[in-house]
């Protein structure tokens, strides 16, 4: 594995190109229950987003005050975050495969669907080792695929989820530089912003997080990204 480079946030801004998915025509509609399942897992995620608002509102004021109430606020932001996580694990089985329309008669891309669906149930099902070996053989066998930004997202994630922070940062970063145009660089950002923090690089933390905020205004990743500022700002005072 190679050395972090500290540039990452320069790497970012220079790479900072989202492009929204579009979706074929002749793609098949989704089935009603599992429209019904989205929209339920979306409400969720944006009450534990409104839940980790509400306690991160509360540090500053707790910090200095109880040292035991904000190492325990601190601790349940954590658990959140992986739900929140886990939640977008739930919602990509269900959103990603299905946007990425692949040529049905081209045995090959056949293949790679079938592979990515596997690691991806390994990931759901919290084996972090074993999806990161599928997901990095994925990455060596299907470089052509329309998975492989997906697969690369996923990979770090495993990384991330198992608190290897260092590990996760270079994939999260690898991917803003080799899938520029991936609907995954906002998700990279924020977690190379995370991974940071996680890492002690506070400062560094703080200028990609800002990014964030700035070049995606009113979403998931922004009130994240907020959040995780209040955090920073009460443990620097």
């Amino acid at each position: 594995m190679c050395f972090i480079l500290l540039s990452g946030c320069g790497t970012i801004e220079k790479t900072l190109i989202f492009q929204k998915n579009t979706f074929p025509e002749e793609q098949e509609p989704l089935k009603t229950e599992e429209q019904e399942l989205q929209t339920e897992e979306r409400r969720v995620l944006q009450d534990i987003e409104k839940n980790l608002e509400f306690i991160t509102l509360n540090i500053t004021k707790l910090s200095n005050e109880n040292a035991k109430t904000f190492d325990q606020l601190t601790s349940k932001i954590n658990k959140l975050e992986t739900t929140v996580v886990e939640l977008q694990i739930a919602l990509a089985s269900k959103e990603e495969i299905g946007i990425k329309i692949v040529n049905q008669n081209n045995a090959k891309n056949q293949l790679a669907r079938e592979d990515f669906q596997a690691a991806f149930e390994l990931l759901k099902e919290g084996d972090y080792e074993a999806a990161r070996n599928s997901f990095v053989t994925f990455t060596e066998l299907y470089q052509e695929s329309e998975f492989i930004d997906d697969a690369k997202y996923w990979l770090a994630e495993t990384y991330y989820a198992q608190r290897l922070f260092a590990y996760a940062l270079e994939e999260f970063e690898s991917i803003q530089i080799q899938f520029p145009d991936s609907g995954k660089i906002p998700e990279t950002i924020l977690k190379s912003g995370f991974c940071h923090f996680e890492l002690g690089n506070f400062e560094q933390a703080k200028r990609i997080l800002n990014l964030v905020m700035n070049q995606y205004p009113n979403t998931s990743v922004a009130r994240l990204a907020v959040q995780k500022l209040k955090t920073i700002n009460s443990n620097e005072k």
